[in-house]
């Protein structure tokens, strides 16, 4: 079994800059925002920054990720490849009220 890079307080390498523009690049933390990276990752990232991801925090940790977000945080054509790449059937859909 492949194991992932240990996480530090490091931040990302310099080409995630313009596609975590929703954070303070000095404050990112490659653990408190992973979710964060990930995500954005798989909407904006080319090909460079999927193989990152999957390097350093593997691909099931990433599919977990996924999994917990709303398929409505994805771009179409990034939710179908990244359930490709990560072999699973669909994202989640909003929950529906009680009411």
């Amino acid at each position: 079994m492949k194991q992932s890079i240990k996480l530090t307080k490091e931040r990302p390498p310099e080409i995630f800059r313009p596609i975590l523009w929703s954070l303070r690049w000095e404050d990112i933390d490659m653990h408190e925002d992973k979710d964060d990276i990930i995500v954005n990752t798989i909407n904006e990232g080319n090909l460079v920054h999927w193989r990152w991801i999957i390097k350093v925090y593997g691909k099931e940790n990433v599919k977990q990720v996924l999994l917990r977000h709303l398929q409505s945080e994805f771009h179409p054509e990034s939710r179908a490849l990244a359930q490709v790449v990560f072999s699973f059937p669909r994202f989640s859909h909003a929950q529906r009220s009680a009411h």
